[in-house]
């Protein structure tokens, strides 16, 4: 029997992969502020030895001696952990990785969009069958919680359309533009210097990006299963200042909207992600840099707006603390698989 009474309450947190996210929501849980209930024991990272040794340097309360960090995923699957944080990122591995930790008996958060929108529902479903929770707030919005106002929020109402800025890469750069008068190129180089863009920024300009969470957000609000590819989009990568400017003649600015509106009567779905002109004074036109913004519209409650910084480390640690302690609130609670339909007409969009 433990000598601690309150062991029993604490949630055991792997992290798997200490990248820009992984080292935020890390350093979040090492914190004196962290809440109580959330213990980081384990740091799983192909480069574990050479990143400890760098928190050592920087006296990092992350590389306490409680914390095992390993570059075995199999020292996290085996180990006494209650929740794995899945923050490496891709489709491989990660999907795999997350299957395992599952049917190792261990809950699982994640950020990572592409596996929730390729293989979201039937892991979903395999989590309800081995008792365990599969959270995901962090792969839509960053801190805006978005999946939760859909899931819980508005699970009174039948959503119709979602009109959401959902990439705070791109957003950053299309705000860069239009504040300064640059090229796209130099908005990019800005954005990478603060963190805010990869060095290949083309998964965000070109769609891909906000592609697969709006897959995601169909699946939520009209419970159907949309291949992110079966979604149009065209790239922010050819707006040029000209275009900036002509759009600012006309009271407006670009912005990369994704936009979902399904008719359940006619079984009818109009999807699209595109740089798009919108009125400056709109929620979307005020909506600058890193930050995402949406608009949920239901049948009955009209327009739910929600806004949150949409990209970074620490913006992404917010939602996954956010799951982290959902969990910790019910570690016995069974979150129901959605039931999806793949029976709907994709209506030809912009």
């Amino acid at each position: 029997m433990s000598s601690d009474p309150f062991s029993s309450l604490r949630c055991r947190v792997a992290l798997l992969g200490f990248g820009t996210v992984g080292s935020a929501v890390a350093r979040r849980l090492a914190a004196p502020s962290a809440p109580n209930t959330l213990q980081l024991t384990h740091i799983f990272d192909r480069r574990a030895v050479e990143k400890r040794a760098k928190q050592r340097l920087e006296q990092s309360a992350v590389a306490g001696r409680n914390i095992m960090w390993t570059d075995r995923i199999d020292d996290v699957l085996q180990s006494d952990a209650d929740v794995v944080v899945e923050a490496v990122g891709g489709v491989d591995p990660a999907a795999d990785w997350i299957r395992a930790a599952l049917a190792a008996g261990k809950s699982v958060v994640t950020a990572n969009k592409q596996v929730i929108a390729r293989d979201g529902a039937p892991l979903l479903s395999f989590a309800a069958r081995q008792g365990r929770q599969l959270r995901f707030e962090a792969a839509v919005g960053g801190a805006m919680p978005i999946v939760r106002a859909i899931g819980d929020g508005l699970a009174g109402d039948r959503i119709t359309r979602i009109v959401a800025i959902l990439n705070g890469t791109t957003n950053t750069v299309l705000s860069q533009m239009e504040e300064t008068g640059c090229t796209l190129e130099d908005a990019v180089h800005a954005a990478q210097a603060r963190g805010y863009a990869e060095a290949d920024p083309a998964t965000d300009l070109d769609g891909d990006d906000a592609r697969a969470k709006l897959a995601i957000l169909c699946a939520l609000a009209f419970g159907l299963r949309v291949d992110p590819a079966q979604i149009r989009a065209r790239s922010c990568a050819t707006v040029t200042p000209a275009d900036v400017a002509r759009a600012r003649r006309r009271g407006a600015v670009i912005r990369q909207l994704a936009h979902a509106e399904y008719d359940a009567g006619s079984s009818s779905l109009v999807a699209w992600v595109a740089p798009i002109e919108v009125p400056c004074g709109s929620i979307f036109g005020r909506t600058r840099g890193a930050h995402n913004a949406a608009l949920i519209t239901g049948e009955h409650s009209g327009d739910t707006g929600i806004f949150g910084i949409g990209a970074g480390g620490d913006a992404t640690a917010v939602a996954i603390l956010s799951d982290l302690a959902a969990i910790a609130r019910d570690k016995a609670a069974i979150v129901p698989p959605p039931v999806l339909s793949a029976d709907f007409k994709l209506a030809e969009a912009v």
